[in-house]
């Protein structure tokens, strides 16, 4: 493939996804980029950089991100409405405590949730025995008095 195919089918997976001035620039600088090689090595630029498709949908995707980040800080404007923002601050103190967490805190919790796991299975334990030793004798004795009233 030479190097105005290459840009030409750069060109036509972009239109459309993103602004024209963007499109240039990205032309533009693959051009330039191609261009700095002689004509020879041309080729094998073109063969390094792949498929202008691909590289078409790599700067559609990082042309979102960087207008999902413009979103992100158009929402700490004024118009941003308080409860949202009360919101957006829950969500990213959320995701920075538990992605801070070092190794040693993870298996604090996990010792701390099996000794609770432990405390409850004991407790358990212990009902279940009271229960036998005191309310299994209650609830024959029962039964057998229900025996012996319907003679």
């Amino acid at each position: 493939m030479d190097k105005s195919k290459f840009l030409e089918i750069l060109r036509q997976s972009l239109i459309g996804e993103i602004d024209s001035v963007e499109i240039d620039k990205n032309i533009k600088y693959y051009d330039q980029y191609i261009s700095r090689q002689s004509s020879v090595e041309e080729e094998k630029i073109i063969d390094e950089l792949g498929d202008p498709r691909l590289i078409a949908k790599s700067i559609i995707e990082s042309n979102r991100a960087a207008k999902q980040k413009e979103g992100y800080s158009d929402r700490h404007s004024s118009n941003y409405d308080d409860s949202e923002r009360y919101q957006d601050t829950q969500r990213r103190y959320h995701n920075v405590f538990y992605s801070n967490l070092k190794w040693y805190h993870k298996i604090a919790l996990i010792i701390a949730f099996l000794l609770i796991i432990i405390i409850i299975a004991a407790v358990g334990q212990l009902l279940l025995r009271i229960l036998f030793i005191f309310g299994l004798p209650i609830i024959i004795l029962l039964l057998f008095v229900m025996l012996l009233r319907r003679r």
